[in-house]
């Protein structure tokens, strides 16, 4: 996120565009608001030249919002981007619906949190990836219907377990080791993670016993006719990943909990949508949607960035509560639908060629130089980082970090969270992963301080990063059961050190 002043008041506001980007840039209440008309920037067709290179020159003119959230449903959460119904939240982005929390990726319906991600209806948690539905889950992965656990992965139905895997509907494990509940109360006063080496230390310790439990071949439950990974409660899903409630779906990923159906090539953000195609951060009451981004409650829409609330528009910026719009110019509805056809054809006839002179014709999802973010600053370069020289030779748009110096931490932090004071939240960190700086708010020392947990040493984003780093990557790999030698699918490489089982081994032995 950056500073950068609104072309509309004037005024510093903070924005996901850089203040040097070449698109116009409104605060958010200016954007949603009636103080501007996406119509006046209305363009006739020109049919000598590429339909997309004329809608990129649209997109140039609109004003575009400082932030991608559903403004209205957003309060006290100024520094969240691409986001719903959040109160009181800090630095979350992609959420459908968060309250007291901090630093969320991906998750819908989540309270007083901070630092999870992938994560559904869960509340007091810290440190997780992929936990649903769970309450006080900590630096776990994988859990659903959880209560109490700690460094705890795979695991569904339990309670107050530490360091366990693999189990179901059980408490008061250590290890996977069954004790007494009192017996469970002694042995985790024995723990100790106040301080980062602490911390540390028993991460390592949980991912050592972790090697020698066997792992499921797939992460997900109560699916019907499956492929991919982390994907659960849905039916005839081929090679997707990352979400739940899905039906029907093919190459889509990152949906959140759905319900989501009958899509094809589909990338975030799910939350009741259907009929989507080659479509990217879409959704929300969505239906019938092409080769666009940005989007939510929309219908029969194709070619479009940033509409809302809209039915029937095709190549169209910014427009709101519109129909029968293209290129943000009015028509009748029989003029709108002989126009688009008119245009399909067109943009056969005439495609748009990219800098690397690459055709893309009617039916193919928006050229990536069209991005109003670079390589480097979209949700692409957390799970498929690459060097600009990469990108570049790919025909990405790269954005050079600004050069500006961070300075040392202002202040000597103790160890052990039980001796950090009040003036930590004036203090401002360096990182010792990527040297930024960033500081402490108010709700997460709380937090810290309640569940006894050190101050982190590594910014949000390098957080966010690691916790991504943990997750199976999207590739599927051919390996064998390591216990009765039957090929699989599997999200585990090979050469990767887990002992990988096949569905029927690991119920078997697990279930």
């Amino acid at each position: 996120m950056y500073k950068r002043k609104c072309d509309f008041t004037g005024d510093m506001i903070i924005s996901t565009y850089k203040a040097d980007s070449p698109y116009k840039v409104y605060h958010q209440d200016i954007w949603h608001s009636d103080k501007w008309d996406s119509k006046q920037y209305a363009k006739d067709i020109d049919w000598s030249r590429p339909f997309l290179e004329q809608f990129n020159e649209l997109m140039f003119v609109i004003p575009h919002p400082s932030l991608a959230s559903a403004y209205s449903t957003m309060t006290r959460s100024e520094y969240c981007s691409a986001a719903s119904n959040c109160k009181d939240c800090y630095l979350c982005f992609r959420v459908s619906g968060a309250e007291d929390s901090g630093y969320l990726n991906t998750v819908v319906d989540i309270k007083q949190s901070f630092d999870c991600s992938f994560s559904n209806h869960s509340e007091l948690s810290y440190g997780s990836t992929n936990v649903n539905k769970c309450y006080q889950a900590f630096f776990s992965q994988d859990c659903a219907d959880c209560r109490t656990i700690w460094f705890s992965r795979d695991l569904v139905g339990c309670s107050d377990c530490f360091g366990c895997i693999n189990l179901r509907n059980k408490s008061y494990c250590v290890f996977n080791e069954q004790y007494t509940k009192e017996e469970y109360q002694k042995k985790f006063k024995e723990f100790q993670f106040s301080t980062p080496e602490e911390l540390e230390n028993m991460q390592n310790q949980v991912e050592v016993f972790f090697l020698t439990q066997p792992r499921r071949y797939f992460h997900g439950i109560k699916n019907v006719n499956v492929s991919g990974e982390y994907i659960s409660n849905s039916k005839n899903v081929s090679n997707s990943y990352l979400f739940s409630n899905g039906e029907d779906l093919k190459y889509c990923q990152f949906l959140k909990s759905g319900p989501s159906a009958t899509s094809y090539d589909w990338s975030f953000f799910g939350d009741k949508a259907e009929l989507m195609y080659d479509c990217c951060w879409c959704g929300w009451d969505s239906r019938n949607v092409k080769f666009s981004g940005w989007c939510y409650v929309n219908q029969d829409i194709e070619y479009y960035f940033g509409c809302h609330n809209s039915s029937n528009l095709f190549g169209c910026a910014g427009v709101r509560k519109g129909e029968y719009c293209i290129l943000n110019k009015q028509y009748s509805k029989e003029e709108y639908f002989a126009t688009v056809e008119k245009i399909r054809k067109q943009m056969n006839e005439i495609p748009y060629k990219d800098k690397l002179d690459r055709v893309y014709k009617y039916g193919e999802m928006l050229p990536a130089e069209l991005s109003p973010w670079a390589y480097n600053e979209a949700t692409v370069y957390e799970w498929f980082p690459v060097t600009k020289e990469q990108a570049v030779v790919e025909g990405f748009n790269w954005s050079d970090e600004d050069k500006r110096e961070y300075i040392d931490t202002t202040m000597q932090i103790p160890e052990n969270i039980k001796d950090v004071k009040n003036d930590i939240l004036k203090a401002i960190i360096k990182c010792t992963d990527c040297g930024k700086n960033y500081q402490i708010i108010p709700a997460e020392f709380t937090f810290l301080q309640r569940f006894n947990f050190p101050i982190p040493r590594q910014c949000p984003l390098c957080r966010d990063r690691a916790r991504i780093k943990s997750l199976n990557s999207m590739v599927i790999h051919k390996r064998n059961c390591a216990k009765c030698g039957k090929g699989i699918e599997t999200s585990y490489a090979p050469d990767r050190p887990e002992i990988v089982y096949c569905e029927s081994c690991y119920n078997n032995e697990v279930a």
